[in-house]
Formats: C-alpha cells, sequence, structure tokens
C-alpha cells in the first residue's frame, strides 16, 4: 500500500474511533465483538498498538521490541494516549524511506515499512467498526479496494500463525467481491491462496467490504451470499489464531 494513502486512511480511521469515544458516557459501552472490552479499552488497544509501531519504524528496529517501548504515562486517558500516538506514529511515517527495513511478524524480517503502514491500516478499520456496534452507530463503509486489500493482509497473516483446531481434510473456501474484480479460494488444508476463480467447498459473495468484516469475525448478516455450508467455514475461520 503506498505510503501516504495508508497514512490518511489510518488518519482517518483512528479519527472516527476519536471521535465516537467524545462522550465520555460511551467510554465504559461493551465492545460486544470484543468480549470482556469495554470502549475505553478499545482505546487503550490502539493507542498501544500505535505506541508500539511508532517505537518500531522510529529506531528502525531490527528486533522484536521489549523494554524501549514507551508506557503511557500516569494520568493520561485512553483517549488521549490514542489521539497524542496517533500523531507521533503520523510524523514519523512522513519521513521514513520507503526503503526503510525493520522487524515485523512475518517470515520474513526485518522487511521493508509497508509492512507496518499497511498492518495499522486494517488494525484500525476493523477496530472502528468494533467501536460503531460499541456505540449502536451503524458501521460505515470502506473503500472497495481498501476492504480487498484488508482480506489479502487477512490470509498474509494467516499463513504465519498457527490454527487452534484443523480443517476437515480437502476444505476450500472461495471468496468473490461483488464491488470489484477480486477472488480468492482458500486451501484450508494446505493453508495456500489462490487469486484465481475457482469452485470451493464454499463460496461467499459480498462486497469487499463484507468480507474482510466476515474474514475478521465481524458481523455480516443480510450482507453476504452462501453457497454450502457457512458453518463448516465459520468453524474454520474462528479456528484460526490472528
Amino acid at each position: 500500500m503506498e505510503r501516504q494513502l495508508a497514512i490518511n486512511v489510518a488518519k482517518r480511521e483512528a479519527g472516527r474511533v476519536l471521535q465516537l469515544a467524545d462522550d465520555d458516557r460511551l467510554l465504559v459501552a461493551p465492545v460486544p465483538t470484543c468480549p470482556g472490552w469495554e470502549l475505553t479499552d478499545l482505546l487503550k488497544h490502539l493507542g498501544n498498538f500505535y505506541n508500539w509501531v511508532g517505537t518500531i519504524i522510529e529506531g528502525r528496529l531490527e528486533a522484536r521490541p521489549g523494554a524501549e517501548i514507551p508506557r503511557r504515562p500516569e494520568g493520561v486517558s485512553s483517549k488521549d494516549w490514542l489521539a497524542d500516538r496517533v500523531d507521533r506514529i503520523m510524523s514519523i511515517e512522513a519521513g521514513v524511506p520507503d526503503d526503510a527495513v525493520m522487524w515485523n511478524f512475518a517470515s520474513e524480517s526485518p522487511g521493508p515499512v509497508g509492512f507496518w503502514l499497511r498492518r495499522q491500516v486494517h488494525e484500525t478499520a476493523i477496530h472502528r467498526v468494533d467501536a460503531e456496534l460499541a456505540c449502536s452507530v451503524p458501521v460505515s463503509t470502506l473503500e472497495p479496494d481498501i476492504a480487498a486489500d484488508c482480506v489479502s493482509e487477512f490470509f498474509m497473516l494467516v499463513q504465519f500463525e498457527e490454527v487452534d483446531a484443523p480443517a476437515p481434510p480437502g476444505f476450500t473456501v472461495h471468496l468473490h467481491a461483488t464491488d470489484l474484480d477480486e477472488e480468492w479460494t482458500i486451501d484450508t488444508t494446505n493453508r495456500t491462496i489462490s487469486r484465481i476463480h475457482a469452485k470451493g467447498d464454499v463460496a461467499i459473495r459480498a462486497t469487499a467490504w463484507a468480507l474482510a468484516r466476515w474474514c475478521w469475525g465481524r458481523p455480516v448478516d443480510g450482507e453476504i451470499e452462501v453457497f454450502g455450508d457457512l458453518g463448516a467455514a465459520d468453524s474454520w475461520r474462528q479456528s484460526i489464531a490472528v
């Protein structure tokens, strides 16, 4: 993802979360898609995420960060912490060279800064959905091309994670975006993803944004068309530790 686009989208999505948190009464609202969290916990999580990634990028760290990560100062609210960490990382990213390399949790690490630029966009967009659900407001959309990249990144991350339970032998899932020319076919046994049209045991058709939210386990009731056993596909998706 191009750097300025990633910066602009992440800043916009984080801004939407902060706008929802303007009403202090909502800070204790439970987040239905993150059991045990209130909205303030989501703000804290995103603030910590931006703090962590910003430190990696700023220091060009070549190993997983540890003690060098700044802590949230006492007395700073989760909302102010998120706002401050967003401002910090945007400033850092504006000056980082495109060919800068640093640690990431993928198989090819150290790697280009683009990994983190992309990761921050999708981390923030999905948690923006969580914030909207917590505040009982309609889930807003995401541009189809960015949503499609969210799906692709999800399957890239899956390749670096373990699963809690194996999928049925030979089980395949086909995702078809209806608002742009994008498809994904996943062989859950061999953990391979192809980008060509193919028949799957389960096929799901929807907008790229609905497909992205399905991948990340967010509600898509009434937004997807399914051919095959959706329950089996849901069970496989839920088994993935991403």
